[in-house]
């Protein structure tokens, strides 16, 4: 009986000893506890969710280990502040928060949202909702304890000057059309005859473009075949073609005889194209330099945050690879703001 007792004994505090060591603890975030399963978690993500991660926080040329523990650092500090603060992420507040995007989103079914967020964010639906708490509570922190300003006219103007090529340009044509009656060969054929004879003449003579597009000829639903400027995107939308072949001649230049999506036969001149106006853009530059300063003052207090919390790493690996000193073994918490 004696000897059954002691066997059990010792098998339990290896099987305890054994548990530990499988979970060991990486780091001390003030009262946070990140273990090796944290870890393994945070891990098998990373690479999914890095490109999420604003730049600032990544340090750059470290090892995954390095990252990955940083990562979890980062979520440990905006756990504590959101406690802080009483912020709660419970079930039922992220349920409202899913039934607030699917709204805004327009989706009524679950199974929906769910594909339509995989396609958008390129993650497993499960990973991406496992990143939403931190998502809400940053959030909310950046009301209350994170200042951001609005960007100047002057740096919306900066960044237009220097990044024209990224927005995109504008077109301005006239075009040209005639309209089948009919689906028949005949129609078919009078009608490209019709055009083809058009392109030759103003081929001829360019100056006959204008009067054939402003007479009894041209079928255009525009005004005297008259398109105003018009975003790329906007008109690739309204016609892939027409856009294509607006994109490829030069300003001045009249294109080939083609078949649009209407089934119309036209040609086009290109009369303008110009980088998309500042006034077409202002609000997307506002709010991509907006969220740049954001991510920029959200760096910046986590890097405070570090200062006020205490924080201690216990693996070998990342105390080397940031030259940082081995912690004393028989490290103790020290005192927290809620202690004093």
């Amino acid at each position: 009986m004696y000897r059954c007792i002691v066997l059990c004994i010792f098998l339990y505090a290896v099987q305890l000893g054994s548990a530990e060591s499988l979970n060991k603890i990486l780091g001390i975030v003030g009262r946070i506890s990140i273990t090796q399963i944290d870890y393994d978690i945070a891990k098998e993500k990373y690479n999914k969710i890095e490109k999420f991660i604003p730049d600032q926080l990544i340090q750059k040329g470290k090892s995954l280990k390095t990252k990955v523990i940083d990562y979890l650092i980062i979520n440990a500090i905006v756990d504590m502040t959101a406690e802080e603060e009483t912020i709660q992420v419970n079930e039922a507040r992220l349920e409202a928060e899913l039934k607030r995007r699917m709204k805004v989103m327009g989706i009524d079914n679950r199974k929906e949202f769910e594909t339509v967020i995989s396609q958008q964010t390129k993650l497993p639906f499960d990973i991406w909702l496992s990143e939403l708490p931190h998502q809400i509570k940053k959030s909310q922190l950046m009301q209350i304890r994170i200042s951001t300003q609005l960007p100047s006219e002057k740096e919306i103007r900066d960044w237009y000057r220097k990044n024209k090529k990224k927005v995109g340009f504008e077109l301005k044509y006239r075009e040209i059309a005639v309209v089948p009656r009919n689906s028949s060969i005949q129609e078919e054929k009078r009608v490209y005859d019709e055009i083809s004879e058009i392109y030759r003449a103003v081929g001829r003579d360019p100056k006959a473009f204008n009067l054939v597009a402003d007479g009894p000829r041209n079928r255009s639903n525009l005004r005297g075949g008259r398109m105003g400027w018009i975003p790329a995107f906007e008109l690739f939308n309204k016609s892939r073609i027409i856009a294509s072949l607006a994109a490829s001649i030069g300003i001045g230049s009249i294109s080939r005889v083609f078949r649009d999506e209407t089934k119309r036969y036209c040609i086009i001149k290109l009369e303008g194209r110009r980088p998309t106006p500042l006034s077409s853009v202002r609000r997307g530059i506002q709010n991509l330099l907006y969220r740049q300063k954001e991510d920029s003052s959200f760096a910046a207090w986590i890097e405070q945050r570090k200062k006020e919390i205490p924080i201690t790493i216990f693996d070998k690996e990342y105390l080397a690879e940031n030259k940082l000193q081995v912690p004393d073994e028989d490290f103790k918490f020290k005192d927290t703001d809620e202690d004093k």
